[in-house]
């Protein structure tokens, strides 16, 4: 099966943990020809870098082939939001898809794919949606920008579409708030990870407490994010842990710290011989460090790490948003989860975790359990098969 990825606005960069990584590396084990067109951004070291138009093959033995935008209006602004690319209607011709997923529902080049699915009835076409109001439309004319611009892009090419897939429920809500789509196109798509055996949890985790001089029954959390700001809340983290003084909690993060935080974070973590600042690891090391981890915390937004911490093993501490509060998250009342809105949420939760290790466990189980069932990236995988 010749199955595409059209992520225009991805920034594909191997390595990372992101849905189309994830995807295309499963349905390459599982046989499938496969191909990504994306843009020239890439990230190094935690920034966006622009490189060349390319046509490669990842190590995966996946074609990948890096597109630039067409210039529009001569403005970057527009260039940007409308991501237009002429040579996708002819990349179309040669790659003869059977199979194809767009990347983020907004974009000129969805008409351009349901023009070539007009043409091929037989090739299939799912798009999906990753955008919420925390970070797009948040305002009034960029709200109006979406509801009229890229709603008459999607409006044009939504008879051509057999799924329109939500990773969330706040995805769901905004898509439904500036499209018209059918909702009986509308299906949720959980976004996931890797399943860790427990035989590798266990190698990972002894790993950590040899590499670290952990004590045994060391209490091993981790927390990462692109950019440790404010948003990401890593200075209440740290605030929350340094005021539990057991031995055995030890703290790993993972990151670039913003100028703005930089010497403030830095000072916070040195302060305390407990919490380990890794600096910015490509994903895929996040992901084998974090086989060895009991607590991921995420007490700040969305990160794509939440679902891989799940299939790594991990309990979450995670602030009680929509996507994580409905029955996609959990089927035994989220005991899976660890929720906080503030420092003493978590403070309070270190105390029960130190107090009572089994607590701990028991969450890590219920976690591990749901993800092997709803989160398995071999599985996700293959919803762009069939119908």
């Amino acid at each position: 099966m010749k199955i595409l990825h059209i992520a225009l606005a991805s920034h594909f960069t191997e390595g990372m943990l992101y849905q189309e990584n994830q995807m295309i590396n499963c349905q390459m084990a599982d046989g499938h020809e496969v191909t990504i067109i994306t843009d020239v951004f890439h990230y190094e070291h935690g920034e966006l870098v622009k490189g060349p138009e390319e046509d490669t093959i990842l190590e995966s033995g996946a074609r990948l082939i890096r597109l630039k935008w067409d210039r529009i209006f001569f403005s970057d602004l527009w260039t940007e939001k409308i991501r237009k690319a002429h040579k996708v209607k002819k990349l179309l011709k040669e790659i003869q898809p059977d199979s194809i997923l767009f990347h983020g529902l907004c974009g000129y080049e969805i008409m351009t794919v349901a023009d070539y699915c007009k043409s091929h009835p037989d090739c299939l076409f799912f798009v999906d949606c990753h955008a919420d109001y925390s970070g797009s439309a948040k305002t009034f004319l960029s709200k109006n920008f979406y509801k009229f611009i890229h709603g008459h892009f999607i409006s044009k090419a939504a008879p051509e579409v057999d799924k329109f897939f939500y990773t969330g429920e706040d995805m769901r809500y905004w898509m439904n708030d500036l499209f018209a789509i059918p909702v009986e196109k509308q299906e949720f798509l959980a976004l996931g990870g890797t399943i860790y055996t427990a035989q590798q949890q266990k190698d990972a985790r002894i790993e950590i407490i040899k590499k670290y001089a952990l004590p045994q029954d060391a209490i091993i959390m981790a927390h990462s994010a692109k950019i440790l700001d404010e948003k990401s809340r890593t200075r209440e983290l740290i605030n929350a842990v340094r005021k539990n003084r057991d031995p055995r909690l030890a703290l790993f993060i993972f990151g670039t710290i913003s100028k703005e935080m930089n010497l403030l974070l830095r000072n916070l973590m040195e302060e305390d011989e407990r919490i380990h600042f890794m600096g910015w690891k490509v994903d895929k090391e996040i992901e084998e460090f974090l086989a060895g981890v009991d607590l991921y915390c995420q007490p700040g937004g969305y990160s794509v790490t939440f679902e891989t911490a799940m299939c790594c093993g991990c309990a979450n501490m995670t602030y009680p948003m929509e996507n994580y509060t409905n029955e996609n998250y959990s089927d035994c009342n989220f005991e899976n989860y660890f929720f906080v809105e503030n420092e003493d949420d978590m403070v309070k939760v270190f105390t029960d975790i130190t107090d009572n290790v089994q607590v701990l466990e028991q969450a890590k189980a219920k976690s591990f359990s749901f993800a092997r069932l709803n989160f398995d990236y071999a599985v996700i995988s293959r919803r762009i098969y069939t119908l």
